[in-house]
């Protein structure tokens, strides 16, 4: 047995060095805790076992000197009978003299010697039995500590598991959340195999006190022959003994297998809250990102508002800072708390320890007190022994004398008597060992598979409990996201109609304007010869001004009232986090004084039981010396108990070696799923890099053109009052270019529509694909539940370890990454559509504009003729240009999606970076070929404006002033388009891919 057990803990140290290089920091130091406790209870193993061994070495010697000092008198009882019979004879001979007194009376005295050391000899035999009494008191006293102190370790691993949850729910990130699964369900299957370490020793502690029994029997069977109580009366107590202590080994068992639920049910409590945070987490890492995408998707669409966003931007980065800020302050403080629970936790356990030695220490008076109490009973009942040996050695030797007439008819009377006891004790022993063999094979197959069905049926209703608990949390993570969902789009459909709103206002402010700028520009015609041009040309810098500030103070407001309502969710979420992190506390202090009140009951029914044992012991040694015959029966019965262990054991062997092997095949199958995982992960990441390049090359390219246009337009200020001419031919260009527009954005709309098909047959493929993964969870299901019942019938050491395995794996092959993958390309998408809305309203809003500066600027006729009869010729070749321009903008555009699509279904990698490298030389050429159409009608407008200064400066400014409002916005769309154009079909590859990497995944698993 011992060396079993130092290969088995050989075996576990080398599964210890794996699992150290599996995990990390963290788990080394639990793993080093757990090994410090298994070498704690390694030692007091090894010493209860010496001192079980040292014990029986004792036992067998006093048992051997037992069986001398018996043949010993049962030689002088024959001397005894001898030397009566010869004095009766030579006293009824008349041949008796004085020689043959004198060697009657040396006899006597040799006798009466004997007698003497025989009481020695008893006197020994039971001052050894005091120490064996003391030997087995001490070695329960260990066991008592020993329970102590794994209960005293179990609380300090608690505590210690709390305090690094604390530390880790402040450093939890998403990267790190498969790993922590990955750990914790390592640390269950350690835990596991803990608990089957654990039920061995328990079931060889069961063997031991079963072999403790035998012995207190064989001592039974010794005292049985030295009593002088009757043999009925002594059958009787030792059944009602053996009865008492199966019920007493009965409670006892059933005491360690509850606490053994109870530390599961609070590990699974554990685990609960555990997944529970991190559930709690992702949601909040998941609404930071939908509010990142959302932000980073919004249109800009001019350069001033560009401008205010950005300082929006600013300002909420710095209202983040100090809510961060605030946010450290909390964490600090909860740390504090935290610290302080620690050291009252710390100031608990101490109290815990000095209540341990108190009670050590009056567990130790009373033992010597019963030790001292024994021994003076033992002293008194010695004496009294003597007493009675001298008053019965004087009434002999009266009696001697009496008796020799009556000795011969004694002898014959005697030995009839003696045959009838020895025919009755025989009947009486023979009954005994069948009643005993039969009790004891009884007890040894209730204990055996009472275990197994007890820990088979815990572990099945465990498991259970605990898939139904994560269905749980998973049902209520999803519903809490929804909600979460529902209630951001409310809020962001409420923003964006405020926003729309406050559009509308700002439209018919400028609208205002527009009318008061006429209304004073006709103010300006009439007084172009007095002295008040210089009045309302700084009334005009004025109203500007105020028109600025107004612009301003609006976007403040709107700026203010976002952060409000941040500041109020934000306010929320921490007192809501304050109030569940106190009850949490609160809790855990009521579990930890349940838990204190269970160890004093615990510790009070163990005293109780510890006395009963003492007082049991006692009678036991009283009753020990009357069976000697059984023996050798019963040690016959230990020797066929080894072999049947022994047998147990090796096959238990066998099966840990099968486990280790299906495990270490989990442990590959684990490791390749990672690196799929981490490939797949770094891929994705490149692709998301080389998107978020080309995004920001597009907005230099944007912000670039818009340098550009306010640079012409500071340098052409000058010029404004000069180009009447050029208004007509400008708006024939507007029409056709918005007829361009209207054409683009007609034929985006139709690609929108293909799109939302695509994305409905894509949703479509989906659901089959869910339908799939459920037909073959179910027969996986299936197939599991036939194979456990076939396995349950050849071992349930083996099923269990098979069902912890699979509910390993289960999380690995589930389908729940796949449809949270669906869902948020689906978010995306929708937040796709949402921005192709927002572009349409805001083309509706330009044409509206436009609409209105149309009816604004109504030319006078005179103006008509002088623009008709000049420059006309020199505006014919930029409208051809611009045309010519944006008929190859639409068919690169329209190569380019069809290009995409196309590669993104069936072509490679390699093909798709070629594309992008194609992609971004045509977007250079189509920023070139912009810049040059529009620096051809300000170079034409340049000489137009030599040639015809003159009549009409006041028209020429308001049409070149709509001509490049309208170009400028008639640009910033089609980029805009383009952009989402450009972002649908790089999702749409990026949804295919991933359902096809999921399909492939789900095939190989």
């Amino acid at each position: 047995a011992l060396e079993a057990k130092t290969r088995a803990v050989e075996e576990l140290s080398r599964e210890l060095d794996e699992i150290r290089s599996a995990f990390g920091a963290e788990g080394m130091q639990q793993l080093q805790e757990f090994e410090a406790a298994l070498k704690q209870r390694d030692g007091i193993i090894t010493q209860l076992t010496s001192n079980l061994q040292q014990a029986r070495k004792e036992k067998d010697e006093i048992m051997k000197e037992f069986l001398e000092l018996t043949e010993q008198s049962q030689k002088l009882q024959i001397q005894f009978q001898q030397l009566q019979a010869g004095e009766s004879l030579r006293n009824t001979s008349h041949s008796s003299t004085a020689a043959d007194l004198l060697q009657a009376r040396q006899q006597l005295v040799q006798h009466q010697q004997q007698l003497d050391e025989m009481n020695v000899e008893i006197r020994k035999l039971q001052e050894e039995i005091s120490e064996m009494e003391s030997v087995r008191n001490e070695n329960i006293i260990p066991q008592s500590d020993e329970k102590d102190l794994i209960i005293a370790e179990k609380e300090r691993v608690i505590l210690e598991r709390d305090c690094s949850v604390t530390q880790l729910e402040d450093e939890l990130e998403t990267s790190e959340k498969h790993l922590r699964e990955l750990q914790q369900s390592d640390l269950e299957s350690y835990k596991n195999e803990s608990e089957l370490v654990t039920s061995r020793q328990k079931e060889r502690m069961s063997s031991n006190e079963i072999m403790q029994l035998m012995g207190t029997v064989e001592d039974l069977q010794k005292r049985c022959h030295r009593g002088s109580m009757s043999e009925s009366d002594t059958v009787q107590k030792m059944q009602g003994e053996t009865e008492r202590k199966l019920e007493l080994l009965r409670a006892e068992l059933d005491e360690m297998y509850g606490q053994q639920i109870v530390q599961m049910k609070q590990e699974l409590n554990l685990q609960h809250a555990a997944r529970v945070q991190q559930m709690t987490e992702q949601h909040h890492a998941e609404l930071e990102l939908l509010k990142a995408q959302q932000l980073s998707q919004t249109p800009t669409g001019s350069a001033a508002e560009v401008g205010a966003l950005n300082t929006k931007i600013r300002e909420l980065q710095e209202t983040l800072e100090q809510f961060q800020s605030m946010h450290e302050k909390a964490r600090h403080e909860l740390s504090e708390v935290a610290r302080e629970k620690v050291s009252l936790q710390a100031r608990v356990d101490g109290l815990l320890q000095e209540l341990h030695l108190a009670n050590d220490k009056v567990e130790q008076v009373s033992h010597s007190l019963l030790s001292q109490e024994s021994q003076q009973v033992e002293l008194q009942q010695l004496q009294e022994t003597i007493d009675n040996l001298r008053s019965e050695l004087s009434a002999a030797q009266e009696a001697a004398q009496e008796a020799e007439t009556k000795h011969e008819s004694e002898i014959t009377n005697y030995k009839i008597k003696l045959e009838m006891m020895e025919r009755e004790k025989d009947a009486v022993l023979d009954r005994m060992a069948e009643s005993q063999e039969a009790e004891l094979e009884r007890l040894r197959t209730q204990l055996l598979f009472s275990h197994e069905e007890e820990l088979t049926n815990l572990r099945e209703d465990l498991q259970r409990e605990n898939f139904l608990n994560t269905e749980n949390l998973l049902n209520e993570a999803a519903i809490k996201h929804e909600k979460a969902l529902d209630e951001l789009r409310a809020g962001y459909e409420e923003e964006v109609r405020l926003l729309q709103r406050e559009k509308a206002e700002f439209a018919t402010e400028r609208d205002e304007l527009l009318h008061q700028i006429l209304g004073l520009k006709e103010d300006l015609k009439m007084a172009l010869h007095s002295s008040k041009t210089d009045k309302l040309v700084q009334q005009l810098q004025e109203l500007q001004v105020e028109l600025e500030e107004l612009r301003k103070g609006g976007e403040e407001r709107a700026r203010m009232e976002t952060e409000m309502h941040t500041i109020l969710k934000k306010t929320d979420v921490l007192e809501n986090q304050a109030k569940e992190r106190e009850q949490h506390w609160e809790n855990k202090l009521k579990e930890h004084e349940q838990e204190k009140e269970t160890l004093i009951q615990s510790n009070n029914t163990l005293k109780e039981e510890i006395s009963s044992k003492i007082t049991k012991i006692e009678t036991l040694t009283a009753e020990n010396n009357q069976i000697q015959q059984q023996v050798a029966e019963l040690r016959e019965e230990v020797e066929k108990q080894r072999t049947t262990f022994s047998f147990a054991e090796k096959n238990f062997e066998v099966n840990y070696q099968e486990l280790k092997e299906e495990y270490k095949c989990l442990i590959e199958a684990k490791t390749q799923l990672e690196e799929r995982t981490r490939k797949e992960t770094l891929e994705f990441e490149a692709k998301i890099a080389s998107l978020q390049s080309q995004i920001r090359e597009l907005e230099e390219s944007s912000n670039m053109e818009d340098t550009t246009d306010k640079a012409v337009i500071e340098k052409h200020s000058t010029e404004l009052m000069e180009k009447l001419n050029v208004t007509l031919n400008e708006k024939e260009s507007l029409t056709g270019r918005l007829s361009e527009v209207t054409e683009q954005l007609m034929f985006t709309e139709n690609k929108v529509g293909q799109l939302e098909e695509e994305l409905m047959k894509v949703r479509r493929e989906n659901s089959e694909v869910i339908a799939r993964n459920e037909i073959l969870e179910k027969e996986l299901e299936k197939e599991q539940e036939i194979t456990t019942e076939q396995i349950r019938g050849q071992d349930a050491q083996r099923k269990a370890k098979l069902q912890e395995d699979e509910a390993a794996l289960e999380p690995v092959c589930s389908s729940v990454d796949h449809h949270i993958q669906i869902q948020s390309l689906q978010e995306e998408i929708k937040a796709l559509q949402s921005l192709l809305q927002a572009a349409e309203h805001e083309r509706d809003a330009i044409l509206q504009t436009l609409e209105l500066n149309r009816l604004s600027q109504t030319p006078s006729p005179a103006a008509v003729q002088s623009s008709w009869e000049g420059p006309v010729e020199g505006r014919a070749s930029p409208q051809k240009s611009s045309g010519s321009g944006s008929s190859r903008r639409k068919r690169r555009q329209r190569s380019k999606q069809e290009r995409k699509v196309g590669s993104a279904l069936s072509e490679s990698r390699e093909e798709r970076q070629g594309e992008e490298k194609e992609e971004a030389a045509t977007e250079e050429e189509r920023a070139k070929s912009a810049a040059e159409d529009e620096m051809q009608p300000q170079m034409e407008r340049q000489v137009a404006s030599r040639s015809g200064e003159g009549a009409g400066k006041e028209d020429s400014t308001d049409g070149y002033q709509g001509d490049g409002g309208r170009g400028y916005i008639s640009r910033e769309v089609g980029t805009h388009m383009y952009l989402l154009q450009h972002a649908a079909t790089v999702f749409l590859c990026l949804f295919y891919s991933i359902c096809l990497n999921d399909e492939r995944a789900c095939e190989k698993s």
